[in-house]
């Protein structure tokens, strides 16, 4: 699945994580998978997410590219550990990636109706120009 930043960014927010590598849609709402202290699987529904915006001197320069991110998600929906795992070109996005991820509001992860800890939680971001 692919994604181009630098479209109408209306267009593109409203069907961002939808097609984001990584997420996935559920009756709740797009979310990422993570997993359970137990080791199985578990999904983290992204309850709400800012607009996105391609960083400008990337947009004038016509710089395309990706980053892959880390994180986990705590018993209260909180994001933890973010971390930048590869990026390409390498500093150019990593930046812009980690500060629209921080504003992401995620449910509390839950298995079994109980909360629990999601970890090894990862998420790619292709910035594409079109």
């Amino acid at each position: 699945m692919k994604i181009f930043f630098g479209l109408t960014l209306a267009t593109l927010v409203s069907a961002l994580l939808l097609v984001l590598p990584g997420t996935a849609a559920a009756q709740g709402g797009p979310y990422v998978e993570g997993k359970a202290p137990s080791g199985e699987v578990v999904q983290v529904i992204i309850s709400s997410r800012p607009e996105f915006k391609y960083p400008r001197r990337a947009q004038r320069m016509g710089i395309q590219g990706f980053v892959v991110l880390a994180f986990d998600v705590n018993e209260e929906g909180e994001l933890v550990d973010l971390r930048v795992t590869e990026s390409k070109p390498r500093l150019v996005f990593d930046k812009a990636a980690t500060q629209y991820i921080k504003k992401f509001k995620f449910q509390p992860p839950t298995l079994d109706g109980s909360t629990v800890y999601a970890s090894d939680i990862t998420m790619r971001m292709p910035f594409r120009l079109e």
